[in-house]
């Protein structure tokens, strides 16, 4: 199934509901880590041009030793590739980006979220890649989060 074609409401391999509480979500997130606590193994650092308040254009393919006794080389540089097209085939043009730096002055920033309507696609069809690699990598004990601040984003690998 392509990620074009999934509905998120019906599609059993997502399980959230996209309508639900993001309150209650956070914290049903917080209960759980504070019973289940994860060990951080290692960071994938990210390459290329940022989104301030965003993802990177591509993440790092080098296999970060840490990962060994968990995640083979093959599987992390299938994972790093599936993240990377992802983040390619959904990120803004360039072309928008200097429409929304060229017109933010007039706009009093305002042209600043045309790029990031494009960067939630991006961030939203990385969360699904990231839960299916999870759950494929669930009897590994192993997770992947996606993390992100103002001017860099990362993905970080736990031991459950």
């Amino acid at each position: 199934m392509s990620y074009e074609s999934c509905d998120l409401q019906t599609d059993s391999r997502y399980p959230f509901d996209p309508r639900a509480n993001a309150f209650e979500l956070a914290k049903m997130e917080t209960i759980r880590r504070k019973q289940h606590p994860l060990i951080l193994i290692t960071r994938v650092k990210s390459n290329g041009f940022h989104y301030f308040i965003g993802p990177s254009k591509s993440y790092s393919n080098e296999y970060p030793i840490e990962l060994e006794p968990y995640i083979s080389k093959e599987d992390f540089e299938a994972f790093i590739n599936e993240v990377n097209n992802v983040i390619i085939k959904y990120w803004p043009c360039f072309f928008t980006f200097i429409l929304a730096f060229g017109f933010s002055i007039v706009s009093c920033f305002l042209s600043l979220y045309l790029p990031r309507v494009c960067i939630e696609d991006v961030e939203r069809f990385l969360g699904y890649v990231l839960e299916r690699w999870n759950e494929s990598w669930e009897e590994k004990m192993i997770k992947v989060e996606y993390k992100r601040n103002l001017f860099n984003s990362e993905l970080q690998f736990y031991k459950l």
